[in-house]
């Protein structure tokens, strides 16, 4: 199998764990309509050093990280998790714009670059300007 086909099949294996409570090792509390994320600590802290330094202070099984004060949408922040699960595959017209500040708030530098890559296939320089200054660079 080539080097190509193993990196597929992994993300595609990592995928699938996304939100599942039975193998998940914390939880992020998102939203003040008690929205909760299953997640992995391992694969969060590979991704976003901010998210790993907060799962860092916690101690515990199970650790929670309540993100409630800043995340407010469930299901912006639900979409930018399941894209460090599946390597930027839903990255789409209708979430690029949310994905690409999170990504610059969480620090997560391949989705960055991901999200304007696909902002600059996608859209028009005058749409694709104004996304980009919207999101704070």
């Amino acid at each position: 199998m080539a080097e190509t086909e193993w990196r597929n099949l992994i993300w595609m294996s990592i995928g699938k764990q996304f939100n599942k409570p039975a193998l998940s090792d914390c939880v992020l509390l998102v939203s003040e309509r008690s929205g909760r994320i299953y997640a992995h600590k391992l694969l969060l802290s590979l991704h976003s050093p901010v998210l790993g330094r907060q799962l860092d202070s916690r101690h515990g099984s199970k650790q929670e990280l309540d993100l409630s004060e800043t995340e407010k949408e469930l299901e912006s922040f639900e979409e930018f998790i399941q894209c460090l699960y599946n390597n930027g595959e839903t990255i789409s017209d209708d979430n690029v714009e949310s994905l690409l500040g999170k990504a610059r708030i969480y620090q997560v530098r391949w989705l960055q670059t991901k999200c304007l890559s696909y902002i600059a296939r996608q859209f028009s320089n005058e749409d694709a300007l104004y996304m980009v200054i919207s999101q704070g660079f």
